[in-house]
């Protein structure tokens, strides 16, 4: 008889398991549909009755973390989220949740819960990221600086997580001052052959959210000289929105009496950056108008740039300037060698702009590469060196050589 009995009882209660087990599944799927449709209220009275009768059930505790998030009860969610980081950490979407709740912190708060994180999840490249980015928000740009460089040496790194660590380290240095200087030859075939010479100088100083850079430009050119002077900005709207502006003058005849010119550029998909612009310029009394249009992506160590300069239109002919950048990154961002292709001559060109005024119909090839290295920590060397190729008005053929040396010092 007692064997019975305990047989009927075990039967019993393993069927109340079962029972109660479609039963939180039931409240879990219809707790689901109601947060779906927007009834966070719904969906969260039906979690805390499930998550009553089964409190290790993580899906229905997530779901909940999501429906306090909705609500913006974030220090409601804290314990269910506590709960999920110690008993169940790398149970599918638990680390999402608490990334998602860093981003709802104070830069110091966030900067210790990411530390959590770290701890439970090892030295994962997203939650370091994360760390520069906040390090940055609380005002510490060498730490992120230094950080986002250790991060950005690890080669398995994702297109997407070297586009956001690019950003980072430029924003990392508050100032630096650049010298530059360049050297044009021409071929015989020019009526003016004497070699062009090019000095700038540059500071630049950045904002938490802007970059500010002053530059001074003289250029000899053999029948004439002159300076131009112009101030840039690049605003940063937010993570995946900037800016650049830019306005000149000039003292001299071979530069354009005044100029400017703006961009906006946006971050998508998730290593894309597409940019639109115009340049606007006063030359000699006349005034010249061109469009910009840009498309820039990162694929592991590379970077690759296409532009498309459009107009003004002299002479009944629309000016055109087609060129395709790229770059291989060596280490850090400011480690590269680089190269560029381009047809036409771009109104945008300060050294060149005056062949396009003589002769719009010209057709124009040309391609130069070079090195950008850093020495240390503050100093940065530049060389490049190309050659360009264009038809001359006396329906010959000129090349010119160009050649750049830059140095840039960081602090």
């Amino acid at each position: 008889m007692k064997k019975n009995l305990l047989f009927f009882l075990l039967i019993f209660s393993t069927l109340a398991a079962f029972t109660q087990e479609i039963d939180t599944d039931k409240m879990y799927f219809q707790a689901l549909e109601e947060y779906r449709s927007g009834n966070y209220i719904s969906s969260l009275d039906l979690t805390s009755k499930a998550l009553a009768a089964a409190p290790e059930y993580h899906d229905i505790r997530m779901l909940q973390v999501r429906n306090r998030y909705a609500l913006k009860r974030f220090e409601e969610s804290d314990r269910d989220l506590e709960y999920l980081l110690s008993e169940a950490p790398h149970y599918v979407g638990v680390k999402n949740l608490a990334i998602q709740r860093l981003h709802q912190l104070e830069a110091q708060a966030a900067l210790h819960y990411i530390d959590r994180l770290l701890y439970i999840y090892g030295q994962e490249p997203d939650l370091n990221i994360l760390r520069a980015r906040f390090l940055l928000n609380d005002n510490r740009p060498e730490e992120a600086g230094k950080l986002a460089t250790e991060i950005y040496r690890n080669s398995s790194l994702s297109d997407g997580q070297r586009y956001i660590l690019h950003q980072i380290i430029n924003l990392t240095v508050k100032n630096s001052v650049q010298v530059t200087g360049q050297y044009i030859s021409f071929s015989d075939d020019y009526p003016r052959n004497d070699a062009w010479y090019a000095l700038s100088a540059e500071y630049q100083h950045n904002f938490s959210k802007m970059a500010i850079i002053g530059r001074a430009t003289y250029s000899d050119r053999s029948y004439n000289d002159g300076s131009l002077y112009e101030i840039e900005a690049y605003p940063i709207f937010s993570k995946k929105f900037y800016g650049f502006g830019n306005v000149g003058f000039s003292n001299g005849e071979i530069f354009p009496d005044f100029r400017a010119s703006a961009s906006v550029f946006y971050n998508f998909a998730p290593s894309f950056e597409a940019e639109m612009g115009f340049r606007s310029m006063n030359y000699g009394g006349n005034h010249y108008f061109t469009g910009i249009g840009g498309l820039t992506t990162y694929a592991g160590r590379f970077y690759f740039n296409a532009r498309a300069f459009i107009g003004p239109e002299r002479l009944e002919k629309l000016i055109q300037n087609y060129q395709f950048n790229i770059r291989y990154y060596l280490s850090t961002p400011e480690n590269y060698i680089f190269g560029r292709l381009g047809t036409g001559i771009s109104p945008d060109e300060p050294t060149l702009y005056t062949r396009t005024q003589e002769n719009p119909t010209l057709e124009a090839f040309y391609f130069n590469s070079g090195i950008n290295k850093t020495v240390g920590i503050h100093h940065v060397i530049m060389l490049s060196g190309g050659m360009l190729f264009e038809d001359l008005p006396n329906d010959e053929e000129g090349q010119q050589f160009t050649a750049s040396l830059g140095y840039r010092y960081k602090f």
